[in-house]
């Protein structure tokens, strides 16, 4: 289900969330919480030509996560207008990515439980993007809203028996590295404020792309996650309830 926002309305909601303490956070699952929590502690800001996001994560699982050590596994999208259907997302509203972008292959940064990292992002004023079979691009304003998507990954735990001696036994947790991995992604939707000299309402709506263009680096037919996406299902840790000991 695809929900529509006044801009105006979603500037006032995200501000109260910020002033009153609440967590402005919009998870891919509705009925099972999210291993990570993200959030922003300062609104969205623009300095000169950059807008500054200050972007918080936080384990609130009782175990470990990962998250790629590139751009800690943080995509920042910008609302377009697609009319034309270029992206292949649908006629209407779509979304290009703007920070985030690598095929680099990184090792694995480990958030442990209630461990918080902050980082302040700088997202352009404009993003290129260039019509197919063609070299020269043009610059495109951001504005309308952005969607931030962290991805983390779940690790999956093999039971470990240790001997206490005396035919006691304790049990630990560790990760199994040759398994499967499994992951899982946290999305937030925010508006991007007007940077100073740009007059509403101008600056409140999503720029519009014309037929056959696309970003510099990839065509991005795919959009972030929707808010509605169910995340595949937390590891069960039987830690209260260990085996009985071996006859």
């Amino acid at each position: 289900m695809k929900f529509v926002y006044q801009a105006e309305l979603l500037c006032i909601l995200f501000i109260s969330s910020l002033a009153c303490g609440q967590e402005p956070t919009r998870t891919t699952s509705q009925s099972r919480p999210p291993s990570l929590e993200l959030k922003l502690t300062k609104e969205p800001l623009w300095k000169g030509t950059c807008l500054e996001l200050t972007v918080q994560l936080t384990n609130v699982s009782k175990s470990s996560i990962f998250l790629d050590e590139m751009y800690e596994g943080i995509k920042v999208y910008s609302s377009v207008g697609d009319p034309t259907n270029t992206l292949g997302q649908g006629a209407g509203e779509a979304w290009m990515l703007l920070y985030g972008w690598t095929d680099v292959v990184s090792e694995s940064i480990e958030l442990a439980p209630g461990t918080r990292r902050q980082n302040t992002l700088c997202v352009a004023e404009t993003f290129p993007v260039k019509e197919t079979g063609k070299e020269t691009h043009r610059q495109v304003r951001v504005q309308g809203k952005l969607r931030i998507v962290a991805r983390y990954e779940i690790p999956t735990l093999r039971r470990v028996e240790h001997s206490l001696g005396k035919g006691r036994r304790a049990y630990d947790f560790v990760v199994d590295k040759s398994a499967r991995r499994t992951f899982s992604e946290v999305v937030l939707e925010v508006p991007i404020p007007c940077p100073n000299g740009v007059g509403m309402p101008e600056c409140l709506s999503s720029p519009q792309i014309f037929p056959g263009e696309h970003d510099i680096y990839t065509i991005e037919l795919e959009p972030p996650p929707a808010l509605e996406i169910q995340p595949p299902p937390q590891p069960n840790f039987p830690i209260d309830h260990p085996l009985p000991p071996k006859p």
